[in-house]
């Protein structure tokens, strides 16, 4: 897969009969959705498929997306699940302070100007987003990205300063 690619949406099921899919965007935002021409998509069974937007509508409840060449239900089922990767410059706009969680990615996580490890993956929380950090010996913890835990990560530096050091005991 491309680097310059965002996860910006998850397919859902099937609407109707004539390959429509419901289209949940991760940002909570449909604009840049509704304008999106072309996508990856990585299937559940883990492939990946690039396909062109025949045509996006909206129902009351959600994005509605129908893919050239899945104009069946049996056909776009096949891409049920899966999770839609757009270009950097089609992903949802950002606001000023904001970033997209795949820029968290391989930070490292400095603690009194030392790098003790890195980002290796990012999950969802109740409250905050939880980092996945491999520290430098190998063993991994997961650190809340949020203060008092974490500073506002810098992308110039390529880090994000761990603020509660206790937690490398873990």
């Amino acid at each position: 897969m491309q680097d310059n690619l965002i996860m910006s949406a998850n397919v859902g099921k099937t609407h109707g009969f004539d390959g429509w899919l419901r289209i949940h965007s991760c940002s909570g935002e449909n604009g840049h959705l509704e304008k999106l021409r072309e996508c990856t998509v990585i299937r559940r069974d883990g492939r990946e498929v690039v396909l062109h937007v025949d045509a996006v509508k909206s129902d009351s409840a959600s994005l509605l997306m129908r893919f050239a060449g899945y104009d069946t239900k049996e056909k776009a089922s096949s891409l049920s699940g899966g999770r839609i990767y757009v270009r950097r410059e089609d992903a949802s706009h950002l606001e000023e302070g904001e970033y997209y969680i795949a820029d968290l990615f391989g930070l490292s996580l400095v603690f009194k100007g030392n790098e003790v490890g890195k980002v290796e993956a990012v999950c969802d929380g109740s409250q905050a987003d939880y980092l996945l950090i491999r520290k430098n010996d190998g063993k991994t913890f997961y650190l809340p990205n949020m203060e008092p835990f974490v500073s506002r990560p810098d992308f110039e530096a390529g880090s994000i300063e761990l603020l509660m050091g206790s937690l490398l005991e873990m």
